[in-house]
């Protein structure tokens, strides 16, 4: 049983929650092991440390049992007299990290305080320069230890009994009060608290911390605290630029920590002074943070501690109770006042008035701690008012809610009210007067510039509501339950930011469970979780329709979207709101069709652009969801009245006669219209000729905007169009002349988007619509999805000149090839010409689409063809495995996969990707596709489950497509795809594809003719074409210098070698191109390891060498020395000359003029045995002197 309840315990817990400190032994190891910080494995050693201790910063008592031990280890090393001052800076380095994780009050307990150990911590600190930044740790832990230290229980003048003579602090450079004489202890440590507090680094606070552990001391105040509070109050009255923050946090900590009798003699004195040096008014918060904290803790001095005995007194606190007490138990706990004359015997000071002032101004502060901080404070001090003046503090912090006030305040007012709901300070009467303040403050959200701010007033709200449930017993919160519950669930499903939405989800669980009147509370809370509401989508639409069912909640959560996110600032929210109220329709049809709908067409006269937007996607979705009701009713139901129809049909054109689509705010028009139309298609909303008018209008203009967005809308919206009012035989004309319209638009070459809107509207246009126009949707669409080479080829006839400039339009052939697969789809293959069953046209599909797999065209974007090829694989792949099996032929079918082989081993992962799932789907596809050549052996090869390979990762892809070389029917495709990837510039890309091609070169040796055979046919078929033969060079270069063709480069049978030097010739001939005359060096030198071409190699580098382009003979020399390195001894040069031509081609300056290359080089051929290169000018010069 015990077993089975800690399973579950496990299961409960967090996966990244750790249950002991595990790395005990590898961190004492390390503390071990220190290196001084000069030493040059310190920052590694000491980062894997901190690494170490870092992951217990969540779970911090986690090291609790172990301090002892790791302190003493660390302490027992930095007592050592003996230890080097490096060392023992890094020790205190590591100290500093635990005492980050665990922090600094509870790391201080720990501390050892022996009386021995403060002489040793005084001398250190006083050895310490304050202007040695690196070494800020070591100041830092000896200010905290020495804060437990000087809490022993010893006078302080006692501890100079054995004083021996000494200057600790004659380093310090900050100091000028430290004089070269003896000097006592408690001296010391004063000048010492003075030093640090005045520096402005993270030792300022740790010596504010020390200040007030010491000069609360019984046998300190009275010597030094006056002495203190005056050196500070005079610092800063002399310079209010210049401020120590460390001297401001030490005041502030002592009137934290010293007794009120202490402190009260110099409380008018510090009150006095902190506001007359004016820190509110500065723009550094840090500032104004601690001045009002200092202003709160001198009120606390000036009131005697007490607990407020008028206050709220909730007598059970039980959830248990809460949740099961019969509805009678109410009288258990109430609120207990006194009378006003126990109020009376409490003294208030006159500060206490000015102290409230600043701490209300506190709650206006533009800094967001400093709020917290002020709100803090006030509901510290108002705990010791009498009531009275308490009450009038509470209406002074209600007053702060007023629509004048600035967001900062709305949002200082929440937190001070529920800083006072929480101590019981706001007694329930003030109900009435808050809780429509607070319903405010829940939905506070106003646009600033182009900003909305709101946020933080939103989730200090529902820590109001938090604060109310822990404060209040459930009959006092009665009246306003529906109003509480109803804003906290629209904040939680509706908010726009995560934060607010799971502040108020907690705060409606806190409030089911201490209240437990909440209607339906705990159905709600188990479903409104800090993850379910973490997903805005899933709070707007699937947590909400979940409230909705519950009637008490339905209406609240409309109004809200009517009233508040129809007319939101992010567009994203009025969309989600859309959705949301066609979900909330269903549950609540009459309300919508009665008062929501006639809002909001009331709504779309307004100049709001936002909330004009908002109505018409809400409008939109509630017909539709109204109309959904309407038709799946047995009985016949009308929630749209006729009145209703028409207003709705009148809408868009309205809106065009106001030109409500020009300009910046028409595009967020156009975008709603469409969907509003969308949204009255699929309701079959009865539509008058003229708003058909109207709407097709709109779409035409939206299908030419460049807004892929909205262009994509009016296609959707075009098709539900069509499929609903265009299907009527009285509108054959008007649909004849919007195809046609539709294909001159196609056909436009000035700009890229409005051929793309007009080829995906052709694309959707359904089957009734299609079939009279088929021939020449099919023509413009097969045109439009090839570049303008391609389609004269697959034309087989020159047709009308277009705009040179289209062949740069990849993603309108995409489209294309989207839309042409779409009306495939449409029409089908039914029997009849105007189908695709009809060969003629279904070869026209397949072949353009075929044609379409070799478009790489280039652009600044780099391979934009892609998006082409990889359209054309989804098409070829769906048209294939959905046609009639006998329609593809068999070379059809062979072309498909050799195509999928080809793009599954080229360079970009994304289409790799596709075309490698594609294939492997393909030929495992059910029913089995006819025609595939060597099924069986691509079926042993390829796994049946395609998401059983990672496809974007070349190392789980090319070995797998590498087995296909030993398939003649599908090698020389797989060939080129691996050309274009080795040969390219990703180096892991390069690493997986040569790595798997070699690999099976080595294991199918007497493959390897076939296939150098196969590689010398595609440089060939590809000569000249760059986007092969540029990686082809590099890719020959690693193949050759790979070793693994060196049976057929060696065998003068094959003319492999010969080949390659003829294509490489032909490739750079007239040296035109400086990048592939570079890159094609080095597949040069890898030939020069064949004997019978060495002569002709070395005199092809020699041109190079001699070439007008300096990079050019860079790389040729560097290459050749390195070819001659390494095959010098199967060349024909001398070897007596070897020596001097590598020195030669090493030590030459080959970025000289070619004046002064050429004679070299022509040193160098003279030195190999070849004849030098000769130029066409010359050999013309030489002729004419002969004749």
């Amino acid at each position: 049983m015990s077993n089975a309840a800690e399973e579950r315990k496990d299961e409960d817990l967090p996966a990244n929650t750790l249950e002991h400190f595990t790395e005990l032994e590898q961190v004492l190891q390390m503390i071990e092991n220190i290196k001084p910080i000069e030493a040059g494995s310190f920052e590694r050693e000491f980062e894997q440390y901190a690494q170490v201790l870092s992951r217990y910063q969540e779970q911090p008592h986690l090291l609790d049992p172990h301090l002892e031990e790791l302190l003493g280890k660390l302490l027992g090393k930095i007592r050592q007299q003996s230890l080097p001052s490096g060392e023992r800076h890094a020790a205190f380095k590591y100290l500093y990290i635990i005492s980050k994780v665990r922090t600094y009050k509870v790391l201080v307990k720990f501390m050892p305080h022996e009386l021995s150990d403060l002489e040793f911590v005084l001398e250190l600190l006083g050895q310490q320069d304050p202007k040695e930044f690196a070494e800020w740790e070591t100041r830092y832990i000896l200010l905290l230890w020495m804060s437990i230290l000087v809490l022993n229980p010893f006078h302080m003048s006692r501890l100079d009994a054995y004083e021996t003579a000494s200057s600790p602090t004659t380093n310090c450079g900050l100091s000028n009060h430290v004089q070269q004489v003896k000097t006592s202890k408690m001296e010391r440590i004063y000048e010492l608290i003075q030093l640090y507090v005045s520096t402005n680094d993270t030792c300022s606070s740790m010596a504010a911390y020390l200040a007030a552990k010491y000069f609360i001391r019984s046998d300190i105040k009275d010597l030094y605290l006056e002495r203190f509070l005056d050196w500070i109050m005079e610092q800063h009255q002399a310079d209010t630029v210049n401020v120590k923050f460390g001297q401001l946090a030490a005041v502030a900590a002592i009137l934290k920590h010293g007794k009120r009798e202490d402190l009260l003699p110099y409380a008018d004195k510090l009150l006095q002074w902190i506001t007359s040096c004016q820190y509110k008014d500065s723009s550094d918060f840090l500032k104004y943070k601690n001045y009002i904290k200092i202003v709160q803790r001198i009120g606390l001095v000036h009131l005697k501690p007490r607990i407020a005995s008028w206050r709220y007194k909730r007598g059970t606190r039980s959830l248990a109770t809460n949740l099961n007490q019969a509805t009678g138990a109410g009288d258990e706990s109430a609120a207990l006042e006194v009378s006003a004359d126990e109020g009376d015997e409490i003294v208030v000071p006159d500060a206490i008035e000015e102290v409230i002032e600043e701490l209300l101004q506190g709650l206006r502060s533009g800094g967001n701690d400093i709020r917290w901080s002020a709100a803090k404070g006030l509901g510290r001090v108002t705990n010791r008012l009498p009531k009275e003046l308490a009450d009038e503090v509470i209406g002074s912090v209600i007053d702060i809610l007023s629509p004048l006030e600035p967001h900062e305040a709305w949002h200082g007012g929440c937190l001070a009210l529920a800083e006072l709901a929480k101590r019981g300070l706001l007694l329930p009467h003030r109900l009435e007067e808050l809780v429509p303040l607070l319903m405010q403050a829940l939905f506070y959200d106003e646009m600033k510039g182009y900003m909305s701010v709101g946020q933080h007033i939103r989730d200090s709200a529902c820590y109001m509501c938090w604060a109310f449930a822990r404060a209040y017993n459930p009959d006092d919160v009665k009246p306003f339950v529906h109003k509480i519950s109803s804003g906290l669930l629209t904040v939680a499903v509706f908010d726009r930011e995560v934060n607010c939405r799971r502040a108020a989800s907690a705060a409606f669980q806190e409030s089911v469970g201490r209240l437990g009147n909440f209607p339906f509370g705990i159905e709600i809370s188990t479903t409104t979780d800090f993850y379910s509401v973490g997903i805005r989508q899933n709070s707007y639409l699937n947590i909400s329709d979940y409230i909705a069912q519950f009637e008490v909640y339905r209406e609240p959560l409309i109004n809200h979207l009517v009233q508040r996110k129809v007319n939101h600032w992010d567009p994203a929210i009025r969309e989600l709101t859309a959705k949301a109220l066609h979900r909330l329709s269903l549950k609540e049809p009459e309300y919508m069709a009665a008062v929501v709908l006639p809002q909001l067409l009331t709504k779309t006269d307004t100049i709001d652009i936002n909330c004009r937007h908002g109505c018409v996607l809400a409008m939109g979705e509630i017909t539709l969801a109204l109309r959904q009701l309407e038709e799946s009713s047995d009985l016949p139901l009308a929630y749209l009245s006729n009145q209703r129809i028409v207003e709705l049909n009148e809408l868009v054109n309205t809106f065009l006669e106001r030109n409500f689509y020009r300009g910046m705010s028409g595009e967020l028009m156009k975008s709603c219209t469409t969907n509003f139309i969308k949204n009255c298609s699929l309701a079959k909303l009865q539509a008058t000729t003229e708003c058909l008018a109207s709407w097709q209008k709109v779409i035409d203009s939206c299908l030419v905007t460049k807004s892929a967005t909205i262009r994509a809308s009016a296609v959707e919206s075009f098709a539900e169009l069509c499929r609903t009012y265009y299907c009527l035989e009285s509108r054959r004309r008007e649909n004849e002349t919007i195809i046609n319209a539709y294909l001159r638009g196609a056909e436009n070459d000035l700009e890229e988007h409005i051929r793309m809107g007009y080829l995906a509207a052709l694309g959707v246009l359904p089957a009734f619509m299609v079939h009279p126009h088929l021939p020449a949707v099919l023509d413009s669409l097969v045109r439009h999805s090839l570049t303008p080479l391609q389609a004269v080829v697959l034309a087989g006839e020159v047709g009308d000149r277009e705009n040179i400039q289209t062949y740069r339009w990849s993603e309108a052939r995409t489209e294309s090839v989207k839309a042409l697969t779409k009306v495939v789809k449409t029409v089908g293959y039914g029997e009849g010409e105007s189908t695709f069953s009809d060969p003629g046209n279904f070869n026209k599909v397949l072949n353009c689409l075929l044609k379409a797999l070799d478009e790489y065209t280039l652009d600044n974007r780099g391979d934009i063809g892609a998006w082409v090829r990889e359209a054309a694989m989804s098409s070829l792949y769906e048209i294939v495995t959905q046609c009639p099996p006998d329609l593809p032929s068999p070379e059809q079918v062979h072309e498909i996969v050799v195509g999928f082989m080809q793009q599954a081993v080229e360079k970009i992962d994304r289409t790799r990707g596709l075309g490698g799932r594609l294939c492997c789907q393909l030929i495992n596809h059910q029913p089995r596709i006819s025609h595939i050549r060597e099924h069986s052996r691509l079926l042993e090869i390829f796994p049946a489950e395609a998401d059983s390979v990672l496809w974007l990762f070349a190392d789980h892809t090319f070995p797998l497509f590498c087995e296909l070389l030993a398939l003649p029917d599908y090698s020389k495709r797989v060939l080129l795809g691996l050309s274009a990837s080795i040969g390219q510039l990703t180096e892991s890309l390069i690493k997986y594809a040569s790595t798997a091609l070699f690999q099976f070169l080595r294991s199918n040796p007497t493959m390897v003719p076939r296939l150098c055979t196969e590689i010398v046919q595609i440089f060939e078929e590809h000569l000249l074409n760059e986007r092969v033969t540029y990686p082809m060079l590099s890719f020959l270069d690693i193949l050759i210098g790979s070793g693994t063709v060196e049976s057929v480069l060696h065998d003068e049978t094959y003319p492999f070698a010969e080949d390659i030097y003829r294509l490489l010739n032909l490739e750079v001939k007239g040296y035109k191109k400086l990048y592939k005359t570079a890159t094609s060096i080095s597949a040069f030198c890898q030939l020069l390891q064949v004997p019978r071409l060495s002569r002709r190699i070395l005199s092809k580098l020699s041109v190079f060498l001699g070439l007008q382009h300096v990079h050019v003979r860079k790389t040729a020399a560097t290459k050749l020395y390195e070819a001659l390195a390494l095959h010098g001894d199967v060349t024909e040069v001398p070897e007596e000359n070897m020596d001097e031509i590598l020195t030669l081609l090493s030590e030459t300056d080959w970025t000289l003029p070619l004046v002064e290359v050429r004679p070299l080089r022509n040193q160098l051929c003279h030195l190999m045995g070849i004849k030098a290169p000769v130029s066409a000018a010359q050999q013309q010069q030489a002729a004419n002197a002969d004749k």
